[in-house]
């Protein structure tokens, strides 16, 4: 049986004294968003949060409600809108290459290597790869969710054939269909997070072997997990009280010292669970690539020491 303490053992093993190339790492994955975000925070130019405005005036106002569409068309026509989705794009488009560099850079390091920061740009040749990859497991994961799409549609079959003319008949109707909702967004969930984890070594590989064809990513992430994605989920699952205590530390330091202090905390414990995370997830796929076929597979070689494993 995996424990995902072995393996955060070992990943907290793996990051001693490295802690911080791991977390420049890190940031330099994520700068492309955050400056994004940023650049659209500043300007005021955030098309997401500009859209969310309009939709909050919308609900109070029907003069808002009925200037809607043609408030939108406005806003996605100004430059400083453009510019920032224009922006955004770019950092679609990089991100999956510096994220395969930051999974190399872990690997190596697993395996006892010593890489510069520089290591997180090793692998923007086969950026147009990374892109595939996100696109098609975001695919396989949304057809694994089309079950609870399913139901979902047919939850408002109810709603279609009640009788408008009675209250009662519309009434009965929709506390049916919102509980075939309910049932729906949780299949959605439950399936969505299953095929998710079949795929979920997907990246590691191709990081490991950069030569290797997207399709055959998965494919090989599909065969690593089989009878293992329980073991995956407990390792991720274990992550969630970290993500608890940083929350609960950021809205600490944003009533003590303020707002941007509480976002400084945020940010900085979300990219060291990050990190964690990877590590952890990287030295189960190690455990899972370097095992015999069909054995129980174990953490790589140079066990942690003693007080590591708690």
């Amino acid at each position: 049986m995996l424990f995902s303490s072995v393996f955060k053992a070992k990943a907290r093993a793996v990051l001693q004294q490295h802690w911080q190339t791991a977390l420049l790492i890190a940031l330099i994955v994520n700068l492309p968003s955050l400056l994004v975000q940023g650049v659209g925070a500043f300007t005021h130019s955030d098309p997401m949060l500009r859209l969310e405005n309009l939709l909050m005036e919308a609900s109070r106002s029907s003069a808002a409600l009925n200037a809607f569409p043609e408030t939108v068309r406005a806003m996605l026509s100004e430059t400083g809108v453009l510019v920032i989705s224009g922006l955004s794009v770019l950092a679609w488009l990089v991100t999956p290459a510096l994220s395969l560099g930051m999974n190399h850079w872990t690997l190596d390091r697993i395996r006892g290597e010593e890489e510069p920061v520089s290591t997180v740009l090793s692998r923007l040749g086969i950026f147009l790869k990374g892109i595939g990859l996100r696109i098609m497991t975001a695919l396989r994961v949304l057809l694994w969710m089309l079950p609870g799409v399913a139901v979902f549609v047919l939850a408002m079959i109810p709603l279609w054939r009640a009788d408008a003319s009675s209250a009662q008949s519309v009434l009965s109707a929709a506390n049916t269909s919102m509980m075939l909702m309910y049932f729906a967004l949780l299949a959605m969930l439950v399936l969505g997070l299953m095929g998710y984890l079949r795929y979920a070594l997907a990246d590691l590989i191709l990081a490991d072997e950069p030569q290797e064809r997207v399709l055959s990513c998965l494919r090989r992430s599909k065969t690593l997990m089989s009878g293992r994605t329980g073991a995956l989920l407990g390792l991720m699952v274990s992550f969630i009280l970290w993500y608890f205590l940083v929350s609960i530390a950021a809205t600490f330091a944003a009533e003590i010292a303020g707002d941007v202090a509480g976002l400084l905390i945020q940010m900085l414990g979300s990219l060291f669970i990050s990190v964690y995370m990877l590590t952890s997830r990287a030295v189960f796929y190690e455990a899972l690539r370097t095992a015999p076929l069909g054995a129980s597979p174990e953490p790589p070689a140079e066990e942690p020491p003693e007080d590591l494993l708690g």
